[in-house]
């Protein structure tokens, strides 16, 4: 990651957020049967789009914070703090896969107040990551765990858009290793995202 984004990279950038929103749109539309159920959903994805690039206009070419990405979606939710935890080391995202990430806490978050443990009283949800180096290669682990959702099945068995971007879309943009199940408790992610040096795909804060 670079202090300044260069007007290649910006354009760049621009070309992949018009590139989402198309998939947006399209995607939104599916299983809806009402207009108005249409417009919530795509406004509450654009609303995901907005609050990250927000973040990435601060300091150009900087990159996002990771804890502030998984606590503003919680927050911009109206989540009690009581009933999440984001916790791990300081790590920032490149702009370039920021997005990604992104998307897919905001449709695991309104999965989870829709079907998941945030739908029940006393469910919870953590997110929490570290970092380990393997083979002398950095790799940021995140896991995403639901617990009191009490689901017989389960609720993303529709492969609908988070399962895109869980399964196909963090794979191409962040290289990453992606899991998804569920059980009883609710949805279970765990992500290993590796560092790629050269070509970043995020950084330890404190490096």
């Amino acid at each position: 990651m670079t202090a300044q984004t260069t007007p290649r990279e910006y354009q760049h950038q621009l070309r992949s957020l018009f590139a989402v929103l198309r998939t947006l749109v399209r995607h939104t539309k599916e299983g809806r049967t009402s207009v108005e159920e249409y417009a919530a959903h795509l406004e509450g994805r654009i609303g995901a789009l907005a609050r990250v690039h927000e973040i990435l206009m601060r300091a150009p070419g900087e990159g996002a914070d990771l804890y502030e990405l998984v606590y503003g979606e919680f927050i911009s939710q109206v989540i009690p703090e009581t009933s999440f935890l984001a916790s791990g080391p300081e790590v920032r995202i490149a702009p370039r896969s920021a997005t990604a990430l992104t998307l897919a806490f905001h449709e695991l978050t309104v999965n989870a107040l829709t079907h998941g443990a945030l739908s029940t009283a006393t469910g919870r949800a953590e997110v929490t990551w570290n970092i380990e180096t393997l083979s002398g290669e950095s790799w940021l682990n995140l896991d995403w765990k639901e617990f009191g959702a009490g689901l017989p099945q389960d609720p993303l068995a529709t492969k609908g858009f988070g399962n895109e971007l869980i399964e196909r879309m963090l794979p191409y943009e962040l290289s990453a290793r992606t899991t998804l199940s569920t059980t009883r408790e609710g949805i279970y992610v765990q992500l290993q995202i590796p560092a790629i040096a050269g070509n970043i795909i995020w950084r330890h804060a404190a490096v």
